[in-house]
C-alpha cells in the first residue's frame, strides 16, 4: 500500500500477556499487530513492537508508519497494574479532623468486596487489603463543611501547612485531600491543594471532588487516594509514550481510553489516571457497539478471553451496562464505568490439582507472557488452556508465532504433551483426557459467569448474541454459548485477537460530569433540568479548553433514581432538550419498568416517593469515523484454496476424535458457509465449530456462528 495515500488511525491496548494494536487505513482496511507485553521496560517496547508488527502488514517501514498516523489512542493497564502489584507512589492523606480512619475502616463488607463467592465463604481467610496509605501518613486538619455546602468550621491553614510539612519530610510522592462534603463546596480542598503546591509544586496532589462528586466519604477518599497512588507512575509513563511517539514522527496528539467508554486528551488523563483503570477491556465493549449497529442487533454479550482473564460486558437495548462503583483489590470507589466482570480464565490459565480434593482446577493463576504456556517454547512448564487447545487440535500446530522470543517458531506439541502429562499422571488418565478436562472446566467457568451475571440482572441469556474475541475467545465460544442456549455468536474476523484495541479506535472523546441533586417526587421539570444545564455548560467549557473552540459537542443525560430510603439506584437515560411534565412521566415510568425487570413485580412500590439522587452528563466530541472495508463476494461454498488438510480434533471426551475440515479464514470470502465439525484457522486464534453449528463469513469479514437449538451437548 502506498504510504502517500494513507491516513492511519492507530490504537494500542496493553494486556496482561499481549500488547495489541490496530491500524485502520483511509479505505477501511484494518490490520492488527501483536507483541508480548514487556514488563521489564514499563511496557514501552511492547507498545511500539505491536504497532510496527501491524505496519509490516501494510508494507510500511517504521518511519513511513509513524509519519502516516493521523489519530492515535491507547488503553493503558499501568494504573491497574500499579495497584494490583502494590508498587505505587508513597501517598499522604489529608482529611477532616476526626475522620482519619475512614479509609482503613472501609465499609462493613470491605474484607470481601469484589471477591468470588468461594472466597467469601472462607471467613477465617478473608482479610482487608494492604493499606494504600500508612497510618502515619494520614493527618486530620481542622475544617468542616455541612451537607448543604455551608462552611461550619473555616479551614485552618496553619494546620494544613504543618500537615504538609510532616508529609513532605517523610518523602511522599503524592498527596490526596478528602474533606467531608467537599463535592458540595470544594473551596477547602482547593485551598489546601494550593498551600501544598506553594510548599512543593513537584508533588502530585489529588482532591476528592476532582475525582468524584457523589455522596460517600469512604468511596470518595478511596478514589482520591488511588488517583494519587497511581498518578506519578501513570503520568511518567504517558509522558514517555507521548514523547517517544513525537520522536518517531507522530504528530497526532495521544488520546487515552477511559473506563467509561470514551477517550480524553493526554493532559486530563495525567491528572485523573484512576479513570484509566480497566479501560482496555472497555475498548472491546465499544467495538461490540459498532458491530451491534452494523448488524442491527440490540442485545449483546461481549466476551474477551485473553491470556490471563475472561472479561464480559453486557449491552442491553443498544446501551452498555454501566456501574456507578468500581472495585479494585477490595477497594470500592465511585467512578462511573462500563461494567466489566472478570474471572481468571484465559489461554494462559494453569491447570493444577487441588491438594485437598485431588480434583483438577483451572486458573486463576496464569503463565502470563513470561514464561507463557509450555508450547510457546519460552520456558513454561505448567499445563495451560492453550496447551490443551493445541493437543486437542483446536490450534494449528503448523502456525508460526509472530511475537516474542518464539517469533518464527511453531508451537511445540511435544512440550505441551509433557506439561499436560504431569497432570494426567497424577490423575491416572491419558494426556488427551487431561486436556479435555482442562477445556471443559474452563468452559464451565465462563458459562457460569455469563449465566450468573445475565440472569442476575433479570435478563434471559437466550435473548442475547455473543461477540467472542481475545486470543482464546473464538476457540471456546461455541462451547460455552451452546451450554447457555445462546444461538448466535459473532467472531470479529481477523481482528478478534486484538478486538479491544479495535474498539478503542471506534471510541469518541467523552467526559463524565456528575452532581448530587436529592429531588423527591413530586418535583418540577425545571428542578431536574437545572443541574443538567449547569453540567452541560461546564462540559462545553472543558471541551473548548482541552479539545478546541467551535467544536460541536453532543450531550447525554442520566439520572440515578430509587424509591425513597433505599440504598441502591437505577440509572435511567434522560432526554436532552427542554424537560416538561410528559418527559417526567415517561422517565418515572421507565424507572418502574426497569425496576420490575431487575427485581420482579412484587418489589414495586407505587405508593412510595421516588428520589432522584444524582445526575450525570456526558459531553461528547465525535472523532474520525470509519466503515470497515467490505468484501462483497456471495459464494456459499468455500474455495478449494481456503481448505486446508484435515486434522484430528477432539470435540468431546464422550466421542472419538474427528478428522475435521480445516479452513484458512483469510481465504474465506463473504457468504461462505462452513458446517461443523470444523476449525477455521485465523491470525492469532481459531474458531472451533461443533456438530449442528454453521459459520457464515459476513461482508465485513466477521464470522457468524449459528447454533441449532436441537444441538446436543458434547
Amino acid at each position: 500500500m502506498e504510504s502517500s495515500k494513507l491516513d492511519l488511525i492507530c490504537s494500542v491496548d496493553i494486556g496482561g500477556t499481549f500488547t495489541d494494536s490496530v491500524l485502520v487505513a483511509s479505505d477501511g482496511t484494518v490490520v492488527e499487530g501483536k507483541a508480548l507485553t514487556t514488563y521489564h521496560d514499563k511496557f514501552n517496547s511492547g507498545f511500539f513492537n505491536s504497532i510496527e508488527s501491524a505496519g509490516e502488514k501494510l508494507g510500511l517501514s517504521p518511519a513511513e508508519l509513524y509519519r502516516n498516523i493521523s489519530m492515535i489512542s491507547h488503553g493503558s493497564t499501568v494504573a491497574t497494574n500499579t495497584v494490583v502489584e502494590n508498587n505505587g507512589s508513597r501517598v499522604g492523606l489529608l482529611t477532616t479532623y476526626g475522620f482519619e480512619d475512614t479509609i482503613n475502616m472501609m465499609r462493613g463488607l470491605g474484607r470481601v468486596t469484589g471477591e468470588p463467592s468461594e472466597n467469601i465463604l472462607k471467613v477465617t481467610e478473608t482479610v482487608k487489603p494492604k493499606p494504600l496509605v500508612p497510618k502515619e501518613l494520614i493527618i486530620g486538619v481542622t475544617e468542616r463543611i455541612d451537607s448543604q455546602g455551608e462552611v461550619i468550621v473555616p479551614l485552618n491553614e496553619s494546620h494544613v501547612r504543618e500537615a504538609a510539612r510532616k508529609l513532605l519530610e517523610q518523602n511522599v510522592d503524592a498527596v490526596a485531600i478528602s474533606f467531608l462534603w467537599s463535592f458540595k463546596n470544594p473551596e477547602h480542598e482547593q485551598r489546601a491543594k494550593e498551600i501544598i503546591h506553594e510548599m512543593d509544586d513537584s508533588v502530585f496532589v489529588t482532591c476528592g471532588h476532582e475525582v468524584t462528586k457523589t455522596l460517600g466519604e469512604y468511596e470518595r477518599t478511596v478514589a482520591a487516594v488511588i488517583n494519587a497512588y497511581v498518578g506519578p507512575v501513570t503520568s511518567r509513563y504517558l509522558e514517555e509514550i507521548s514523547g517517544s511517539l513525537q520522536t518517531k514522527g507522530v504528530k497526532a496528539p495521544l488520546l487515552i481510553m477511559q473506563c467509561h467508554g470514551g477517550m480524553i486528551p493526554l493532559e486530563r488523563s495525567k491528572q485523573l489516571p484512576v479513570q484509566t483503570i480497566g479501560s482496555g477491556p472497555v475498548g472491546g465493549i465499544m467495538g461490540c457497539v459498532k458491530i451491534m449497529k452494523e448488524l442491527d442487533i440490540h442485545n449483546l454479550i461481549g466476551t474477551d478471553m485473553g491470556g490471563t482473564s475472561f472479561d464480559i460486558g453486557i449491552i442491553r437495548d443498544g446501551q452498555p451496562l454501566s456501574a456507578e462503583k468500581t472495585v479494585l483489590e477490595k477497594y470500592q470507589y465511585n467512578v462511573p464505568n462500563v461494567e466489566i466482570i472478570s474471572i481468571g480464565a484465559g489461554g494462559g490459565s494453569i491447570a493444577w490439582i487441588d491438594p485437598y480434593s485431588k480434583a483438577m482446577r483451572v486458573g486463576p493463576k496464569s503463565a502470563k507472557a513470561n514464561p507463557g504456556p509450555a508450547c510457546y517454547r519460552m520456558g513454561g512448564t505448567e499445563p495451560t488452556v492453550t496447551d490443551a487447545d493445541l493437543l486437542l487440535g483446536y490450534i494449528d500446530p503448523e502456525a508460526v508465532f509472530g511475537f516474542g522470543k518464539g517469533r518464527g517458531l511453531k508451537p511445540s506439541v511435544e512440550l505441551a504433551e509433557k506439561a499436560m502429562g504431569n497432570i494426567a499422571e497424577q490423575l491416572g488418565i491419558s494426556t488427551i483426557e487431561a486436556a479435555l478436562g482442562t477445556v471443559e472446566i474452563v468452559n464451565a467457568k465462563m458459562a457460569n459467569l455469563i449465566e450468573n451475571e445475565v440472569i442476575g440482572r433479570g435478563f434471559d441469556p437466550r435473548d442475547f448474541a455473543v461477540v467472542a474475541y481475545g486470543g482464546a475467545g473464538p476457540i471456546h465460544a461455541a462451547a460455552y454459548a451452546r451450554d447457555l442456549g445462546i444461538q448466535m455468536i459473532i467472531v470479529p474476523g481477523e481482528t478478534s485477537s486484538v478486538w479491544s484495541a479495535f474498539g478503542i479506535s471506534t471510541s469518541d472523546i467523552r467526559y463524565e460530569l456528575e452532581g448530587e441533586v436529592g429531588l423527591l417526587s413530586p418535583f418540577s421539570p425545571e428542578s431536574l433540568e437545572k443541574p443538567f444545564l449547569e453540567l452541560e455548560k461546564k462540559g462545553a467549557e472543558i471541551v473548548a479548553t482541552e479539545v478546541g473552540e467551535d467544536i460541536p459537542v453532543h450531550f447525554s443525560r442520566y439520572a440515578k433514581i430509587r424509591y425513597q430510603w433505599q440504598r441502591h439506584e437505577l440509572e435511567i437515560k434522560v432526554p436532552t432538550g427542554k424537560l416538561d411534565e410528559a418527559v417526567l412521566t415517561d422517565l418515572l415510568t421507565e424507572f418502574s419498568r426497569q425496576y420490575e425487570e431487575r427485581y420482579g413485580s412484587a418489589a414495586l412500590l407505587p405508593e412510595a416517593r421516588i428520589e432522584i439522587v444524582s445526575v450525570r452528563c456526558e459531553p461528547m466530541v465525535e472523532v474520525r469515523k470509519f466503515d470497515r472495508k467490505a468484501d462483497l463476494h456471495s459464494s456459499k461454498s468455500p474455495s478449494d484454496q481456503a481448505r486446508k488438510p484435515s486434522r484430528k480434533v477432539y470435540f468431546s471426551r464422550h466421542r472419538p476424535p474427528v478428522d475435521a475440515d480445516i479452513y484458512n479464514g483469510s481465504l474465506l470470502t463473504s457468504g461462505n458457509v462452513v458446517a461443523g465439525p470444523a476449525v477455521i484457522d485465523l491470525q492469532g486464534t481459531s474458531i472451533v465449530v461443533y456438530e449442528n453449528q454453521t459459520v457464515t463469513k459476513t461482508d465485513h469479514g466477521d464470522y457468524m456462528i449459528r447454533i441449532n437449538s436441537n444441538s446436543e451437548e458434547e
